[in-house]
């Protein structure tokens, strides 16, 4: 009978309402499986929809009507995500919608990118339409479906997200945190303990469809063996951990050679995995993680009663992981009912088992902790000592590299490119405070003449004596610099109105055209042409365009000054 989906109810389960076919040769379409009568039998709770391991495909059908006079919007979602192909068939009166998902399916050509098989359903006021759904897995076929409002199945989708998140930060956390470990001590536990989160955590991933989703779309049918191998890797690796955390080499070295040969059968089930036919990878899987987890407790309780630290712990961590993986083998195999314990068993008996491990490593960890304090306190006062000596080589050093870069190696004054951060933040500050700025340019007089008469050192050293006068003649917080050759800048800012620059000028030229005294004894003397420009608040003011306007006002100063000739003074008079 069809169901009456009214929108006062916000989920259904359609198990009730289906009816199922399965046979050795499943019509692949749906025009061959309307074409010929087909025996459909009627499901009227999930066992009868879970198939566990066969090969067949299965057709489900059933009818739904809209018991509304309004049109509605519904979501059929399938429980269980390992599906590889979900397709969706929706018959009316007039056409045939067809709907395609699964695990592998590539996310682009789902109708919905989801992790699970879901399709959106839209029915007309009163409509009645029939669905037939065909499914093709490698895996258990779980085959539990609902109909669902979109509202309470996104309210359901998002409750699970924040589940899943939590249950794979926690294993992410455990990874990382134990791989650091073994960095830090370089104990086996630790990374055989992070392998085997790390495979059993990629396998949980695949088998939710969260991998595929977001990570691997493009493996398509082989997400199916990429569940069976890391499943078994898994499986492996926990086979290292149990012998690294009770130390069966020292307290039970016949059990230890029992894991290790197993250890061998593991190893040949992952390789196994890669190369036989993907339902044989899958069933070879179930097995390898049944036996792992039953070996191991078994091997856990012999150590328990030698009396291993720890050894009890892990017992009853690994009974919760052997319950999850029994639950999660019956489910599949069809002989357990589907529903969420049966359905997130694995992940929560892992989740209980990955934690109680946990703890049982932390009494490890703390005891290499101790062991290693004595020698760690022993490095501290020297790394402390190394590293007050490194910082202040970094700031002695940074604050050269400053000095390098913004300061010219002759003077010491600014170079250009310190003169043009300096300018920037002076213009701002300008422009803020509305106050007046000033630029003067200053090129020195006859300068040629005594490189050319004492030499290039002595014009060096007239430089820096000239570069010590004007930096002495400024006020404080004034921007001195030399452009290069004979050239210098002052930047002045907060210039009073009752400060006239004619004063300031006549002090730098006073102060640079005193007598020099040369290394040699002799004295000279040099002129200095000034060229000012002035800015007030924000009138657009640039750098360039002051050095523009102080270089014209610099050059008419020095032509009235070409008359005008210098003498160098002997030493003696």
């Amino acid at each position: 009978m069809p169901l009456s989906a009214s929108p006062n109810q916000s989920s259904y389960s359609l198990v009730p309402y289906s009816e199922f076919w399965s046979t050795d040769d499943p019509p692949q379409t749906l025009h061959r499986l309307l074409s010929e009568p087909r025996d459909f039998e009627p499901s009227r709770h999930s066992d009868d929809l879970n198939f566990g391991y066969t090969q067949q495909a299965v057709w489900l059908r059933t009818q739904v009507h809209n018991d509304s006079p309004g049109p509605q919007r519904w979501i059929i979602q399938f429980e269980y995500p390992f599906l590889d192909n979900v397709t969706l068939y929706t018959l009316r009166e007039q056409f045939t919608g067809v709907q395609r998902s699964g695990s592998a399916v590539p996310v682009g050509q789902r109708v919905l990118a989801h992790r699970q098989a879901v399709f959106p359903l839209s029915l007309d006021p009163n409509e009645t339409v029939t669905l037939y759904t065909h499914v093709a897995a490698y895996g258990s076929k779980m085959l539990s479906y609902n109909l669902m409002t979109p509202d309470a199945f996104y309210a359901q989708n998002e409750r699970q997200n924040f589940w899943l998140a939590t249950y794979f930060g926690m294993l992410l956390a455990l990874g990382l945190y134990n791989a650091l470990l073994y960095l830090g001590f370089r104990e086996r536990v630790f990374l055989h303990y992070s392998l085997f989160v790390g495979g059993f955590g990629l396998a949980i991933l695949a088998f939710n469809g969260l991998g595929t989703l977001m990570f691997w779309s493009f493996l398509a049918e082989n997400t199916a063996r990429l569940v069976a191998l890391s499943f078994t890797f898994a499986s492996t690796m926990a086979t290292l951990f149990a012998q690294s955390f009770l130390n069966t080499a020292t307290y039970s070295p016949r059990w230890h050679q029992i894991v290790t040969t197993f250890r061998s059968y593991c190893w040949l089930a992952v390789i196994a995995t890669l190369l036989l036919p993907i339902p044989v990878a899958l069933h070879l899987m179930d097995v390898t993680g049944f036996m792992t987890s039953l070996l191991l407790m078994v091997c856990g309780s012999y150590c328990t009663l030698r009396g291993v630290p720890s050894a009890k712990l892990f017992v009853l961590a690994w009974s919760l992981f052997l319950l999850g993986t029994g639950v999660f083998t019956l489910r599949n195999l069809g002989v357990l009912p589907t529903n969420f314990i049966t359905l997130h068993g694995l992940q929560i008996g892992s989740a209980l088992e990955m934690l109680l491990l946990s703890f049982a490593l932390v009494s490890h960890f703390n005891q290499l902790k101790r062991q290693k304090e004595l020698a760690q306190s022993a490095m501290v006062a020297a790394l402390k000592k190394q590293e007050s000596i490194l910082e202040q080589k970094v700031a002695a050093r940074t604050k050269a590299l400053e000095h390098q870069a913004n300061c010219d190696v002759l003077t010491g004054l600014l170079n250009r490119y310190g003169l043009c951060r300096d300018a920037d933040a002076a213009l701002h500050r300008n422009r803020q405070h509305n106050h007046r700025l000033a630029l003067l340019m200053l090129d020195l007089d006859r300068f040629k003449p005594i490189n050319d008469v004492y030499g290039h050192e002595a014009g060096d050293f007239v430089l820096q004596q000239i570069a010590k006068r004007i930096a002495h003649s400024a006020r404080d917080g004034d921007h001195c610099a030399r452009l290069g050759g004979d050239e210098f800048v002052i930047i002045m800012e907060n210039i009073e109105s009752g400060e006239p620059l004619e004063s300031i000028q006549a002090r730098i030229d006073y102060a640079i055209r005193s007598p020099i005294k040369l290394p040699c004894g002799e004295r000279i003397n040099v002129g200095v042409s000034i060229g000012v420009s002035t800015c007030y608040g924000d009138d657009g003011a640039t750098l360039e365009s002051l050095l523009r306007e102080a270089d014209s006002h610099m050059y008419t100063a020095k032509s009235s000054h070409a008359a005008t000739d210098y003498h160098y003074v002997p030493a003696n008079l």
